[in-house]
């Protein structure tokens, strides 16, 4: 029944989100929030893509006892298949991959400015020693390292953004690679 607030079609959606949550959360043993996600996401993609197909190969008879949802019967086949444990492997590596990139690009970061801080204290360049006074040379010495900090800012900004990519692609191919038969 069709309420005027939705609440019907609300709570609908809440027993299916329950539904999803408790068949494919217990296959998914992953220490990262982004994994978890990723690889709902991906296998959301593969149940309701087979359960348009169940749905439309069904058509909608009229005076049938109510079928079970084609999203149930798609979700059934999907935890049955060989795809469920392809996809979970294939997502946690490219996460994983991501990861460490992520975490490689604030390391060298990190490293960078602190080694070029470290540079500047007490060994100043020429071209600095050269100044004739010392709030020169100090606003000379900070105007260097915020331009080397955000040139470096800007390298990790681009080393992250590539890995964005890679992941975005990977996630791409193993859900188009893993989809299920059509029926």
């Amino acid at each position: 029944m069709l309420t005027e607030d939705g609440t019907h079609w609300q709570n609908l959606y809440d027993r299916e989100a329950v539904e999803i949550q408790s068949r494919l959360l217990p296959v998914i043993s992953s220490s990262s929030p982004l994994e978890n996600i990723v690889q709902l996401g991906s296998a959301a993609v593969i149940i309701f893509e087979n359960s348009f197909y169940i749905f439309d190969k069904r058509g909608y008879v009229q005076g049938q006892q109510k079928p079970v949802p084609s999203f149930y019967v798609a979700l059934e086949q999907y935890m049955a298949s060989p795809h469920a444990a392809a996809v979970r492997e294939g997502v946690s590596a490219a996460v994983q991959a991501y990861e460490e990139a992520v975490t490689t690009a604030a390391h060298v970061y990190e490293e960078a400015v602190k080694a070029f801080v470290y540079t500047y204290q007490g060994n100043l360049p020429a071209w600095m020693v050269k100044l004739p006074v010392e709030p020169l040379k100090r606003k000379a010495r900070e105007r260097s390292q915020r331009s080397f900090a955000r040139s470096k800012e800007e390298e990790k900004e681009s080393s992250c953004s590539r890995a964005k990519e890679e992941l975005i692609k990977a996630i791409l191919e193993i859900t188009l690679n893993y989809r299920l038969p059509r029926p």
